[in-house]
């Protein structure tokens, strides 16, 4: 039976979201995996002794997360981490100013910078075949900003990826609209042909201790990248007399 009693001095917990908790440590002590059955909402409301609507109220709040997979009559099932939740946590706080594009490059470069290290011990051939091909269609998009973009964005997630560590992978696909924005931001400096060879040098830079699996050196690579990427957004920002 749900506890609504609060000793603490926060605002209580709605049912529903004391719902949510209890749902959630069952998932864990069950261990259950992407793909598994989950109970009902009849049964849950019945062993929990509350409504249904606060029950379904519960399941819609894990569904949203990525946490359950509900829908269509059939029973709950378990989903697998999405990026969906985290993706519209970074957007809202984008859209009310509680962060800006520089938070999102500083964040970024704690994350990628290790995830590069990790890409020069654990890559497989065919990651760094697809990093090599990245490299080569982005030097080849240096006129044309938006393909030169998406092979940005598209190497940083093959790196993510090449980590072997899901959690990189993510996070930095959440944070795509916020790359984006970013990019848009750091592009407005960027005006010059020298300018944006010099951001693919660092790409590339990246990538050529990637695939020597010199992990101290790609670790310093994307380091190098980032901070030429903050600096330049800097720059954009200054005359506004931010950053």
């Amino acid at each position: 039976m749900i506890d609504t009693a609060d000793t603490s001095s926060h605002k209580p917990e709605s049912v529903s979201e004391q719902v949510v908790r209890h749902l959630l440590d069952r998932i864990n002590e069950r261990r259950l995996r992407p793909g598994d059955v989950f109970d009902s909402e009849m049964q849950v409301s019945r062993e929990l002794a509350v409504s249904r609507g606060s029950v379904r109220e519960a399941y819609r709040i894990l569904a949203t997360l990525g946490v359950l997979e509900i829908g269509n009559g059939r029973r709950p099932r378990v989903h697998a981490a999405n990026p969906t939740a985290l993706a519209r946590i970074f957007g809202h706080l984008l859209q009310i100013a509680q962060a800006t594009p520089r938070h999102v490059l500083e964040f970024r470069r704690g994350i990628e910078v290790h995830a590069a290290q990790l890409a020069a011990r654990f890559a497989s051939e065919q990651q760094l075949a697809s990093l090599r091909s990245l490299i080569d269609e982005m030097r080849a998009a240096v006129d044309d900003e938006k393909r030169r973009g998406n092979c940005d964005m598209a190497i940083h997630i093959k790196l993510a990826e090449a980590s072997h560590n899901p959690l990189n992978v993510l996070v930095l696909t959440a944070l795509q609209t916020a790359i984006a924005q970013s990019l848009r931001d750091d592009l407005i400096v960027q005006k010059s042909r020298a300018e944006v060879l010099r951001v693919i040098a660092a790409h590339e830079a990246v990538i050529e201790k990637v695939c020597a699996r010199d992990a101290a050196g790609a670790a310093a690579a994307m380091a190098d990248h980032f901070d030429l990427s903050v600096n330049s957004l800097t720059r954009s920002v200054s005359p506004r007399g931010q950053g």
